[in-house]
């Protein structure tokens, strides 16, 4: 017999997708990718990621580089190192002009060349740069690589990818700097814990599979001691029970870190969807933020969701 919990949730499914129904006519899929670079060998992998994306979306890419002056405001520096100080802009500048044709070369080689771009140089904070920069474009979509952190660092100070995935209005994908894939984005993963906030996640996401083509799984890690947890994901599941393209895995594991990396090997997943939502720092300390912390530790790109912009709160 489904009980009180398990009736709550498919009313809340149901309620949902026909919302979704309604708004998938009035929103069109995203049209613009943000893509930071730093011209490291991990940006230029989430480039190749970008343009893929970009072609099958037929959308543009505005790349983005980022640049942080020290502030001097509280010293009075002499003529010739002020000149010094005022042309890290034009050096900046220069450097990035260079990088661009490399860009456009890349784009060709891989038969990208008719993906638009425009290119963005912006003074300020990687992170803050990046922020900016979305809401001022209106971006989608970020795109951008990752290269992980210590595990210290992780805890204290996080990545830029890692902010940016809580800080940002709109999905972002990371991309490891070891992350293989085949040029076809086939398997898309979708983790779940079975709560009203992943319906929208797996709806958003079904939407962005819909272009891809791509097949959709759900997969829940059952951690529990009743063992219950293929039971509840049936009944999460039946609304989409009749999508081909969509199946259910539910797991047993008592790591749900190793045990979704491990499925995720094994099912050749190109892209795995997460949930990510801000936290104070002394959330942090107490419960971890998974996509943040799949980001560190995961080979395969990561596409992420905050819960705030499913809300329909953009920051």
């Amino acid at each position: 017999m489904i009980g009180e919990s398990a009736l709550y949730t498919i009313l809340a499914i149901s309620l949902y997708l026909l919302g979704a129904i309604c708004d998938e006519i009035e929103k069109p899929i995203m049209k613009k990718i943000l893509y930071p670079t730093d011209f490291s060998d991990a940006a230029e992998n989430a480039f190749l990621f970008a343009l893929q994306i970009a072609d099958h979306l037929g959308a543009s890419i505005i790349t983005l580089h980022a640049f942080d002056r020290p502030d001097i405001s509280d010293f009075n520096l002499p003529g010739v190192l002020r000149e010094v100080y005022d042309s890290i802009d034009l050096e900046e500048f220069e450097n990035y002009e260079d990088e661009i044709p490399v860009l456009r070369d890349i784009a060709s080689d891989n038969g990208f060349y008719h993906v638009p771009m425009v290119h963005v140089l912006e003074e300020g904070a990687p992170v803050s740069a990046i922020l900016r920069t979305a809401n001022k474009n209106k971006a989608d979509l970020i795109v951008m690589g990752a290269t992980g952190a210590g595990m210290m660092e992780a805890l204290f100070f996080g990545t830029i990818s890692g902010k940016v995935m809580e800080e940002a209005h709109c999905p972002v994908i990371v991309v490891p700097v070891d992350a293989q894939f085949d040029g076809v984005i086939d398997h898309i993963a979708v983790a779940t814990n079975l709560t009203p906030e992943d319906v929208r996640l797996i709806e958003a996401v079904r939407k962005f599979r819909d272009i891809l083509g791509s097949h959709l799984h759900v997969v829940h890690i059952d951690t529990s001691a009743a063992g219950d947890g293929a039971a509840l994901l049936a009944n999460f599941f039946q609304p989409w029970s009749g999508d081909k393209k969509m199946s259910a895995h539910c797991i047993k594991g008592k790591d749900i870190n190793e045990t979704l990396e491990q499925f995720v090997k094994e099912k050749d997943i190109d892209l795995l969807a997460l949930l990510s939502q801000r936290r104070s720092w002394f959330d942090e300390l107490f419960e971890q933020n998974r996509a943040k912390e799949m980001s560190y530790q995961n080979s395969t790109p990561l596409l992420v969701y905050q819960l705030e912009s499913l809300n329909g709160k953009n920051h």
